[in-house]
């Protein structure tokens, strides 16, 4: 080998280790996430705080999706209808009423707005990500997120309003336990489209394996505002351990739209 090659591939490799130093933190370690880290955030969380408690939690892992047809024959029980308040359900009237004559018959997904909880976990898969102090369900519709904290840290009374919404939770045994506040009042929420629900909308989320391969997810929907009672929905996911999310994004090539009284149209351009 020629010096000046050796010369230069020694300056190289100087560099590189220069930049290397540069980058590590003081003593010259790059720190390792400790086996357990209980305590070590702002707040000090009983449950689910480090991996050596995540490893004692259920095996929610793989994806998760509603059944398939002809698969292992699990179905979700029938929702029912809620029971809406007077003013919420003069909302559902005039909705249908402009529906009768071709109006409102697209949804606000037409437009891109991403779904909202939980109706955004009823359409495409979903997968459960534990990590201390955390809980997040990646949403395969619209690439969504929703992070339920088990840290210990009170629920926020006053959120900023988000389509999956604010989640503070805690484990009951085997079953996650998470209250939802924050949701965007989106028209068409699964309470009843058309009717929607206010910014007072609560919604108990209770997440547990009804079987090895079989999540049961419940939603009990709390709105003083919108419904006369809570309203309870209950829906069955099959697992799919060689599932993987995939992208979803709604601007890309989108020509459903809907014009500013809920017609459909088709952009071409």
């Amino acid at each position: 080998m020629k010096p000046s090659v050796w010369l230069a591939g020694v300056a190289v490799v100087a560099m590189f280790a220069a930049t290397a130093d540069a980058a590590a933190p003081q003593g010259g370690k790059i720190p390792r996430a400790a086996s357990d880290v209980r305590g070590k955030g702002k707040y000090p969380g009983p449950q689910g705080e480090s991996w050596d408690s995540i490893k004692q939690l259920p095996d929610f892992g793989g994806v998760w999706s509603a059944p398939l047809p002809g698969t292992s024959g699990v179905r979700s029980p029938p929702a029912g209808q809620p029971s809406l308040t007077p003013a919420y359900q003069a909302k559902l009237d005039a909705f249908n009423a402009s529906k009768a004559k071709g109006e409102n018959t697209q949804t606000e997904n037409a437009n891109c707005l991403p779904f909202a909880f939980p109706r955004s976990m009823g359409i495409y898969p979903i997968e459960l990500l534990m990590t201390p102090g955390k809980v997040t369900i990646a949403i395969e519709t619209d690439s969504q997120m929703q992070r339920i904290f088990t840290d210990g840290r009170p629920i926020n009374e006053d959120p900023d309003l988000t389509f999956q919404g604010y989640a503070v939770g805690h484990w009951e045994g085997d079953t996650l336990v998470s209250e939802v506040r924050g949701l965007v009042p989106a028209p068409q929420m699964e309470i009843v489209p058309g009717a929607g629900h206010s910014d007072k909308l609560r919604i108990l989320q209770r997440i547990r394996l009804s079987q090895p391969d079989v999540l049961e997810i419940q939603w009990t929907y709390i709105d003083e505002e919108a419904l006369t009672k809570p309203w309870v929905v209950t829906r069955l996911y099959e697992r799919h351990r060689d599932w993987d999310i995939q992208e979803y994004n709604c601007s890309q090539n989108n020509r459903d739209a809907a014009d500013e009284k809920g017609r459909p149209s088709m952009r071409l351009d």
